[in-house]
């Protein structure tokens, strides 16, 4: 009976120092388990920003442009980086003129100015946007940045709207998709207008009137104007449509006409300052209730005008400003 009593007892001690042992080493055996899952999923690797544009279904001529422009490779979007790449959808390049053939007879070297332009340095995200933002940010085109801005009703790229949903937090950076596509300036205001073929009667108009030298620079110094107002000019263009429909049969009925009733138009078309598309969504106001653009951003009302004026090519850049083309000649008098 000793010998039982002893080995049962004996038993009683092993067991009970099995449950200590158990009860001390188990709580660490699932924090090592839960430390090595929540390892495995933290190490799971983000796409990469150049993988993302590789399969991406909608990016399909951006790939081409890339590719023309010898830049479809990580390289370019690791290098340096991390970058921001505002990438144009299919519908963009493609209502820029932008075929897969007229791609491939751009010229790479001026492609890629363009496709640089939309490549900017840091990694700018939608979640990293907090509040209201206006910025011209450092891109891969050495010469011009873009403004990015974001508002109460999304993320601009000089204006451009994004993708909705678009916007990708990528492993090396970040992606968002454009609606348009966007072009860096490559000229003045005036050059650009008289080298449009839409807008000839417009230009004639603004020599006429010698508002062609103006437009050709930065404002002039005032030290009282400072910011964007003491930089840029913002301008409305009226086609060449639009001044037939006015009662300007040809160019040289512009030229006829005594500049101080063409300047009468012209300087309400004037806004100081970089003033894009993505400022005019909600209403703005460029002289009250007789003359201001509507809460879509792109229809203008003016109290001399029998219906509304549309802008109808938004938020092109020139190096001294921004353009607006628009479906008539504005009467806000």
């Amino acid at each position: 009976m000793g010998t039982k009593y002893k080995y049962q007892k004996k038993m009683k001690i092993n067991n009970r120092c099995r449950i200590i042992i158990v009860s001390l080493f188990l709580p660490l055996f699932f924090l090592i388990s839960c430390k090595k899952e929540n390892a495995n999923q933290f190490n799971q690797a983000k796409q990469t920003v150049f993988q993302y544009i590789s399969t991406s279904k909608s990016l399909g001529l951006y790939q081409a442009a890339l590719k023309r422009a010898g830049m479809y490779n990580a390289e370019t979007f690791s290098t340096g980086g991390p970058f921001t790449v505002f990438a144009p959808v299919d519908s963009a390049f493609i209502n820029a003129g932008l075929t897969l053939d007229s791609i491939n007879k751009y010229d790479p070297q001026a492609l890629a100015l363009v496709l640089k332009y939309d490549i900017t340095f840091g990694k700018i995200s939608a979640a990293s946007l907090v509040g209201f933002y206006a910025e011209d940010v450092q891109s891969q085109n050495p010469t011009f940045k873009p403004r990015i801005t974001k508002n109460y009703y999304g993320i601009f790229f000089d204006g451009i709207p994004l993708v909705a949903g678009s916007s990708m937090d990528l492993g090396d950076g970040a992606l968002h998709e454009l609606k348009r596509m966007p072009f860096p300036p490559t000229t003045d205001i005036f050059d650009l207008i008289n080298k449009s073929p839409d807008l000839t009667f417009f230009a004639a108009a603004l020599k006429h009137i010698g508002y062609d030298a103006m437009f050709s620079v930065p404002p002039p110094p005032n030290p009282y104007i400072t910011g964007d107002a003491a930089l840029y000019y913002t301008l409305f263009a009226p086609t060449n449509e639009a001044y037939k429909k006015f009662g300007y049969p040809d160019i040289a009925a512009i030229y006829a006409d005594a500049p101080s009733n063409l300047q009468y138009y012209i300087d309400t078309y004037i806004i100081p300052g970089k003033v894009f598309t993505s400022a005019f969504i909600g209403g703005y106001a460029l002289a009250g209730a007789n003359y201001y653009v509507q809460a879509d951003g792109f229809s203008i009302f003016a109290i001399g005008n029998v219906g509304l004026t549309h802008i109808i090519h938004p938020d092109i850049v020139a190096t001294n400003g921004v353009i607006h083309i628009v479906d008539q000649v504005i009467v806000s008098h």
